[in-house]
């Protein structure tokens, strides 16, 4: 008989391999609609191709900022700024941490304050790089900025509050404590016209009241629920995201946190040694919102549009090569985690910077237990004729690649190469023959391609047949 296999809409493993170990690597699912062949369809996440890379770099790329006709960002421990045509311009060194958090934000000026902090420093460009030497300014550790006005958090449960529209000027009384919990401020943020303060147990909102005494600040509202990660906060659609103190995944929504991540997001958080490193980032393309988190063993990417989660892995590493996302110049711009490059990101570039982007496609298992299945023929409905015409081998003439594993996900048998026809070949037919038969725990196949060419899979369709139990 001809049976459907159904495409994963998400990275969903089980807490063990027997149980499922379906994946979305490099790849995520977009709905069609009833318009199409099929409502939903699996693409190629983007791809990355050189923007500019920043000379003498003593580090990786820590955190970037769009400023008009600029985008100023920190490799390593210097500021540098680029143009819209890639031109690089160094415009100074710091004294600061080079491997703790960097924070930038900028203000209303004409010439905007663009203010950088790490680990207890405070930085600032206005026509040339200071270091903030106001001793009214406390310690910051994160910085965000809320109606023109920088606002920091420090290493205990304090937070400051800036002048208005000036980065150089602070005022020893316009601080407040975050003291509806008894724990130390994590990071601030910034929803609209709120400061969010992140603590480790709590949160704390904050709006700018306009009163005269203190920060100018009113508490709005308190949330018993923290922040296990700094570097987790990123605005996601017109809110924020980040890792809890709980160890699941939250969007804020009003005064309180809406869980977003799954059981399988929430084992990779809970089996860290150091869940502080986690690192997060954001942002929009053809109307998908992505917040994704890095540690140094994964890159879990979630959707805002389908409320799915797909992971992200560069070639060679076991988690995603970039750092930070942010939109300029019309584009996407990524930075290198590991060096000071910068990257345009897009559908148009088919691998990373020249390093093979690998999409690959784990199935749920197939299975009529406590009967074997003999698997006479598969059938794939992909993108075919999708060969470049030039270039290397592989692009020409691109294959997909496909793997099948009898042990519930745990090992794969070699591959099967099915071509995916060379240039303008559109009827080229997707099919292998002759796979065998699995016992009563299941089949699980495993779809992959690395051919610099464009990527979609539509269905997939089985001839099985079911044996004796």
């Amino acid at each position: 008989m001809i049976v459907p296999l159904e495409l994963p809409t998400r990275s969903n493993p089980a807490r063990y391999t027997q149980g499922g170990t379906a994946r979305l690597v490099n790849c995520f699912m977009e709905q069609i609609g009833r318009e199409g062949k099929t409502q939903t369809a699996i693409y190629a996440v983007d791809g990355l191709q050189g923007f500019a890379a920043t000379p003498d770099a003593n580090g990786p790329i820590r955190s970037m900022l769009p400023v008009g006709t600029y985008l100023y960002y920190v490799a390593g421990t210097s500021l540098y700024r680029v143009t819209e045509s890639g031109v690089v311009s160094h415009l100074g060194a710091m004294s600061i941490s080079a491997t703790a958090p960097v924070y930038m934000a900028r203000n209303r000026r004409a010439t905007p304050d663009v203010a950088i902090v790490c680990d207890g420093l405070m930085y600032y460009y206005r026509t040339s790089l200071s270091q903030v030497t106001d001793v009214d300014l406390l310690a910051p550790t994160s910085l965000s900025v809320v109606d023109g006005m920088f606002v920091i958090g420090t290493a205990n449960n304090t937070w400051q509050v800036g002048e208005i529209d000036d980065a150089s000027a602070w005022d020893g009384l316009s601080f407040e404590r975050a003291d509806a919990n008894p724990d130390a401020v994590v990071v601030v943020s910034a929803r609209q016209n709120e400061a969010v303060i992140f603590g480790e147990q709590s949160c704390e909102f904050w709006q700018d009241a306009g009163m005269a005494d203190g920060s100018g600040f009113a508490r709005s509202g308190v949330m018993d629920l923290g922040c296990v990660a700094m570097g987790s906060v990123a605005p996601v659609d017109q809110t924020l995201a980040w890792v809890a103190s709980d160890r699941t995944v939250r969007l804020l929504a009003g005064y309180q946190g809406t869980r977003i991540s799954s059981h399988a997001v929430e084992r990779d958080i809970e089996d860290l040694t150091d869940r502080t490193t986690i690192r997060a980032t954001s942002w929009v393309k053809d109307g998908h919102t992505f917040y994704s988190i890095t540690s140094a063993n994964w890159t879990w990417v979630y959707d805002t549009v389908t409320s799915e989660w797909h992971n992200r892995v560069s070639y060679g590493q076991s988690n995603w090569r970039v750092s930070e996302v942010v939109a300029f110049a019309g584009t996407l711009i990524a930075g290198d985690a590991s060096n000071g490059n910068l990257y345009e990101m897009s559908a148009n570039y088919m691998d990373e910077a020249g390093a093979p982007l690998v999409s690959s496609v784990t199935f749920s298992p197939t299975t009529a237990f406590p009967h074997r299945l003999t698997f006479h023929r598969l059938w794939f409905d992909v993108e075919v004729g999708v060969g470049t015409g030039q270039g290397a081998g592989e692009d020409v003439d691109p294959h997909l690649m496909l793997e099948w594993s009898d042990d519930g996900g745990a090992t794969f048998k070699a591959q099967r190469r099915m071509p995916l026809g060379g240039q303008g070949k559109r009827l080229t037919r997707v099919q292998t023959a002759r796979l065998g038969q699995c016992r009563p725990q299941g089949r699980v196949f495993r779809l992959s391609c690395s051919a610099r060419v464009a990527r979609a899979i539509y269905q997939a369709q089985a001839e099985i047949e079911r044996d004796a139990a």
